[in-house]
């Protein structure tokens, strides 16, 4: 069998992508009379006019003038997002190294946080943006440490001066993320109005609160009703990381939405990881998601580091998935996404930014599949959403032609095969950039595998 010939993308303002396959549930107001296949993709042609998404129309019936690019029924998809990363975090191997738990994740990045000067922080967070902008990511919501307030200052200086460099790339936001205590500390207010300052968004760790004799987190209230008043004040939204630990009786999320009612809240509401709801009893869980609905939370999953974290045990194969109740989540119409989270890191040392790679991950440990629908949103609608970015994550007319070319002509081979050979169009234009090199990074950074 021979190979394709290459796609090529012209230079051109205006063309059309004819005979292309969009997933039904990634087309906002598909044209009339558009054909579907078996799989539920519509077949049309993208007309792609001056970096936007200028129309959409059933195969065949677009318009003839210009460049015509014929996709002969590859699949063409929206730009996915990573609305829960760790840039700041990321690429720090071989400099420390995983031992696969949650302890040593954290107790490793804090013995890390001293080498973390503007120069280091800058060429290992844009690694691991030009890696996303490669693979078709055209989003991502970021976590900055903030144990300390000149930790998060230090952070979001370098965050904020990428943010501009990458605007019309690869948009970025970021969470001020720290320990619950530090919103009933003294640097509570300072570290809420450099995150308004910044554009972010209010977050914290519920795991870091010592539980009391009675079994529960005392102060939890305290720093939830703290927290929630500060982002009332400011017009920010919350994004919370919460339950990380297979221990049914470290269970916080009820508390989360108790508090979202308690204090009227009116922004968005994040809750990232909940592995442990899925080893609740089904009548807890149940009642959980009733509670969350009234609240009006929405769940972020990481599937391929929990995996990786969760009931690691020297010598002992892992008996669970440690991924939260994914649907279950969905099946009660709650919003789901799921997010690359760590990646080269002490929490995680592998992965690289692909949100493709991402989303195939969790089809598979949440079986998402069987069907599909649904499915795909995870990383595209549902996240732009979230992150309040309704123009991304969808193809449309009048959006950003952010979009990704791939050779598989169905669902089910875009699935099997890792589709290196995608094409990604930012604004209508072919992104060339090769993938970052990780040696090269590494002799940036001074490291070195020598045994010392």
């Amino acid at each position: 069998m021979q190979s394709e010939t290459p796609l090529t993308i012209p230079a051109d303002s205006r063309f059309l992508l004819a005979t292309s396959r969009v997933p039904a549930e990634l087309v906002l107001d598909p044209p009339a009379g558009a054909a579907q296949d078996r799989e539920g993709a519509f077949l049309l042609d993208v007309l792609v006019d001056r970096g936007q998404v200028a129309g959409l129309f059933p195969a065949g019936a677009g318009p003839v003038d210009g460049s015509r690019i014929m996709l002969d029924g590859r699949h063409l998809w929206p730009a996915l997002i990573d609305m829960h990363t760790h840039l700041d975090c990321g690429q720090s191997i071989p400099r420390v190294r995983s031992d696969g738990t949650i302890h040593g994740g954290f107790s490793q990045t804090a013995a890390d946080w001293p080498l973390w000067t503007d120069a280091d922080l800058s060429l290992r967070m844009e690694f691991g943006i030009a890696c996303a902008h490669v693979h078709g990511v055209s989003a991502i919501r970021t976590h900055v440490d903030s144990e300390t307030l000149s930790l998060s200052q230090r952070g979001y200086s370098v965050f904020e001066k990428l943010r501009h460099k990458w605007a019309g790339r690869v948009e970025l936001q970021a969470v001020t993320i720290a320990a619950m205590e530090a919103w009933i500390g003294e640097e509570a207010r300072e570290l809420a109005d450099l995150t308004v300052s910044r554009g972010g968004i209010l977050g914290g760790v519920t795991d870091t609160l010592e539980r009391g004799e009675n079994g529960t987190y005392d102060t939890l209230d305290h720093a939830l009703d703290r927290l929630f008043a500060l982002a009332k004040e400011r017009g920010l939204d919350i994004d919370l990381h919460v339950d990380q630990t297979n221990d049914l009786s470290a269970f916080t999320i009820p508390q989360i939405a108790a508090a979202r009612l308690r204090a009227d809240f009116q922004g968005r509401v994040v809750l990232g990881h909940c592995v442990n709801l899925s080893l609740q009893p089904p009548d807890v869980i149940e009642k959980t998601l009733v509670l969350a609905k009234q609240a009006e939370l929405a769940f972020v999953s990481m599937p391929t580091p929990m995996m990786y974290l969760m009931d690691r045990k020297p010598g002992r194969t892992p008996r669970w998935r440690g991924v939260t109740a994914a649907n279950e989540i969905r099946a009660a119409g709650l919003a789901l996404a799921i997010g690359g989270d760590n990646c080269r890191d002490a929490w995680f040392p592998y992965g690289d930014h692909d949100m493709l790679d991402t989303l195939k991950q969790a089809i598979r440990i949440f079986q998402a599949d069987e069907p599909l629908t649904g499915s795909l949103a995870m990383a595209s609608r549902v996240p732009a959403d979230l992150i309040g970015r309704p123009d991304l994550g969808r193809l449309g007319a009048g959006l950003p032609a952010n979009l990704i070319i791939f050779s598989a002509r169905s669902l089910n081979a875009l699935i099997c095969r890792d589709q290196a050979d995608r094409i990604v169009l930012c604004k209508g234009r072919q992104v060339t950039d090769p993938l970052p090199l990780h040696h090269e990074l590494e002799r940036a950074l001074g490291f070195s595998y020598r045994r010392s």
